[in-house]
């Protein structure tokens, strides 16, 4: 992890003090959120919107929270009920230009890793762009039977009305709760309380409306055996994503392990990798390095488990059942 995002990180979510210098970006940062709001809200800003049902899966803290697996959940439970969907994305730190689509044989550094892996986990048009609603338009051009769009991410974005939201609210403790970039929090805390969506916890403690992650196989990168986590021998935890302590946290239970912590979206090199250790990756990570030639790499299986209540709720409300 590089010093500047260890220093954010550890601002946010161990103690606070330097931080406070930025001070004063974090009130014009509170300003110019609620100078959009009100432009919106008296309608001299007008959303875009399409003319099929869309969703947008967020949240409201910096970092990983498991929207992306989130957004697999609920892309295949849309499958099953016979929707046919499609997902726009920011791509983030991809370096492309122009709204583009998605393709198995996509290269993350261009698109991003999120968008290949929710393109190779579930085989539906996926298209990228700087304003979600091109991303849209883009897509609904090309594949005119799309009935239903997911956003992988997106709350926080203003061009493009959303019929239905899902929050994820992340149970990771904080220094303080305000606004970037000085807090971790996306836009001001006192929004999540007018919050008019779907709202879904992902801390191990909920009783309702959960989503649980756990892990307890892996997949070889080279040859695709899956064995147990626990049987594998001089284990080495790699792993660029948000919010590692979760991951980290979970597989202590089951197995013995090393780890290293690099940035969130770090793009792998096959040095980062010696011989001796059999090395775990996310499938996020794993996406940056299918090309490596190591027979050490093994993908974990994320295991998800949503509350049987929150899937009724949904289905509920977007009008399914």
């Amino acid at each position: 992890m590089s010093f500047l995002e260890k220093f954010f990180t550890d601002q946010y979510f161990k103690k606070s003090n330097l931080i406070w210098l930025l001070f004063p970006i974090s009130i014009i940062h509170y300003f110019y959120f609620y100078i959009v709001k009100f432009l919106f809200k008296s309608g001299l800003l007008a959303k875009n919107k399409i003319n099929i049902p869309t969703l947008v899966v967020g949240n409201i803290i910096l970092g990983g929270s498991g929207k992306t697996q989130l957004v697999q959940y609920i892309v295949n439970l849309l499958k099953e009920k016979n929707f046919k969907v499609g997902i726009i994305s920011r791509g983030y730190k991809g370096t492309y230009r122009h709204t583009m689509e998605v393709l198995k044989s996509s290269d993350p550094i261009v698109t991003g890793d999120e968008p290949v892996l929710l393109k190779q986990k579930l085989n539906v048009p996926v298209f990228i762009g700087k304003s979600r609603y091109q991303a849209a338009i883009k897509l609904l051009d090309k594949y005119r039977d799309i009935n239903f769009i997911v956003s992988d991410d997106g709350l926080q974005h203003k061009d493009m009305y959303f019929d239905y939201k899902i929050l994820i609210d992340d149970d990771r403790w904080v220094t303080n709760k305000m606004i970037m970039p000085v807090g971790p929090f996306r836009e001001p805390y006192s929004e999540i309380k007018k919050f008019d969506g779907f709202r879904i916890s992902n801390s191990r403690k909920a009783k309702r409306n959960f989503i649980k992650f756990s892990s307890t196989y892996a997949v070889n990168l080279f040859n695709k055996k899956r064995v147990k986590i626990s049987s594998l021998k001089n284990i080495y935890l790699s792993v660029g994503i948000g919010n590692p302590e979760k991951l980290i946290t979970s597989l202590k239970l089951i197995a013995k392990f090393e780890y290293k912590i690099y940035n969130d979206h770090y793009f792998f090199k096959e040095s980062d990798f010696a011989d001796e250790y059999n090395y775990l990756l996310t499938e996020k990570d794993a996406i940056k390095c299918k090309l490596f030639r190591k027979k050490n790499l093994w993908v974990i299986e994320p295991e998800i488990s949503i509350c049987s209540q929150f899937k009724k709720n949904f289905l509920k409300g977007i009008g399914y059942e």
